[in-house]
């Protein structure tokens, strides 16, 4: 099994505040019509995988600051298809790279006009295939994920209601900082406070939004290795994330089995 870069995100129960401008900026929740029919139960917040929908922060119409449910998976709004087929041809756009994000038609137009935030307690990466390590902050503060988002819609069959139209983002990726390069070749685009929510503000030029890519770096983060659950994406619940061995040191170098044996608690 292959796991890509940044495709198992893990949330909070309550979506964090961004705290930029002096101020604390707590989103205000809307139910958009993209909801699933079963938005009213407990959401998914541990191992979301590509298809699932995690809670994303973006700025409305208004320059509220909202947050809404979104399809983890970019479908770019000019897709043409039904829906499996649409989500066969757009399989891997869960992560655009910083690289090639203005190039690239299905992200062009929406790192421009419609960029987002991710809110995540950590992720998930596979150094080898069948050892999945928990990638977070050692205080459990929240990671901001640069993200872009879409608006697609399904089309309509003769006689038949209107689809609801799927909103759906994918997550920046950039090169890795120093601790991340000892779990994968590319990291998401995590964003500070201040930094996060100067990314929602419109207007921004090419220049400007890439002057965000830079690979993020930090003491706080953390990693440690985790069990085999987090490898099935019907394992919902908080052991995805729980700690089989010790966290990984700073300056440990690449994971490797054969020079890296962590002791389990």
């Amino acid at each position: 099994m292959i796991h890509l870069m940044c495709g198992r995100l893990n949330q909070f129960e309550a979506t964090p505040a961004i705290q930029a401008g002096g101020r604390r900026r707590p989103p205000k929740r809307r139910n958009t019509e993209s909801e699933t029919p079963t938005a009213q139960e407990p959401r998914p917040i541990h191992n979301l995988c590509p298809t699932d929908m995690a809670q994303v922060l973006r700025l409305d119409e208004d320059g509220e600051l909202i947050e809404e449910p979104m399809r983890f998976g970019l479908l770019p709004a000019w897709a043409r298809g039904d829906l499996a087929a649409v989500s066969r041809k757009f399989g891997h756009t869960f992560n655009a790279r910083c690289e090639s994000v203005f190039e690239l038609a299905s992200y062009k137009a929406a790192i421009l006009q419609r960029r987002a935030l991710v809110p995540v307690r950590g992720w998930h990466e596979w150094p080898l295939t069948h050892q999945p390590y928990f990638i977070h902050r050692r205080d459990d503060q929240v990671l901001w994920l640069a993200a872009i988002w879409e608006c697609w819609h399904a089309p309509q069959t003769a006689g038949s209601a209107l689809p609801r139209p799927i909103t759906s983002m994918s997550v920046i990726t950039t090169a890795p900082g120093a601790y991340m390069a000892q779990f994968h070749d590319r990291s998401p685009l995590v964003l500070e406070d201040e930094q996060a929510w100067a990314w929602l503000q419109p207007g921004m030029n090419r220049a400007a939004i890439e002057a965000f890519f830079r690979p993020y770096d930090s003491p706080l983060l953390e990693a440690w290795r985790v069990g085999p659950a987090v490898a099935n994406p019907r394992n919902k619940g908080a052991e995805v994330w729980a700690p089989v061995a010790t966290p990984v040191e700073h300056g440990a170098g690449p994971v490797l089995e054969d020079e890296i044996q962590l002791p389990l608690f």
